[in-house]
């Protein structure tokens, strides 16, 4: 059986640039933490119904996709925007759409496919546990799986149980329905599936957990 590679974090992984630079990243990410509470506890006076939803992500989608092919074939824009974020755009983001705008598909397909419960659950464990496994495995991840690390897995999990855990207790979903979603959400986030972290985890985990519950 092989072995997992076990490499040595930085001495000081807080302040290390790469770090920085990826807890500005998440940072951003975080803020999409929004969306799934207001999805559960219906705070503003719009939108409300799916429908409204619809056309909102959908008009998010659009600007998003708009900005991204703008970014990629216009090269005076595509600079701007590298002085203007920097090491925030990754490598493979450079021609290819970014990781926001995949979380804001990821919502849109979530609302059209799942009851709202299951698209906000789902939309939490995407949001919170990836940032929270790409931070901690950066800083402290030392047992390689695949391209990520046991370490930032781990918690990642404990970032999605966590989320379950609100969920469950503002009574939008059974726990047990919970725990299975937060446990797919992570095992996407490992595995090296050739689709976006943003959609896998939000879909397949949605996926999982409509399988197990059914509204009243």
């Amino acid at each position: 059986m092989r072995r997992s590679k076990r490499t040595a974090p930085p001495a000081d992984p807080i302040h290390d640039p790469q770090w920085l630079t990826e807890a500005q990243r998440k940072a951003i990410h975080l803020l999409f933490i929004l969306l799934p509470l207001e999805l559960l506890h219906g705070w503003l006076p719009w939108p409300h119904s799916t429908r409204a939803w619809r056309l909102v992500l959908l008009l998010g989608v659009v600007i998003a996709v708009v900005i991204d092919v703008v970014r990629i074939h216009q090269r005076q824009v595509g600079r701007w925007f590298k002085r203007f974020l920097g090491e925030l755009i990754r490598d493979h983001e450079q021609f290819n759409l970014l990781g926001s705008t995949y979380l804001v598909l990821a919502a849109l397909l979530a609302i059209e496919i799942f009851p709202r419960p299951v698209a906000a659950a789902a939309l939490g464990f995407t949001v919170l546990g990836d940032a929270v496994a790409a931070l901690f495995g950066r800083a402290y991840g030392r047992t390689r799986i695949f391209s990520k690390t046991l370490e930032g897995s781990a918690a990642g999990l404990a970032a999605c149980l966590a989320w379950a855990a609100y969920v469950a207790a503002v009574g939008a979903l059974p726990w047990p329905v919970l725990v299975a979603g937060a446990m797919v959400a992570s095992l996407v986030e490992l595995l090296p599936i050739p689709l976006d972290d943003n959609l896998g985890m939000t879909l397949i985990s949605g996926y999982a957990m409509r399988l197990m519950w059914s509204p009243m």
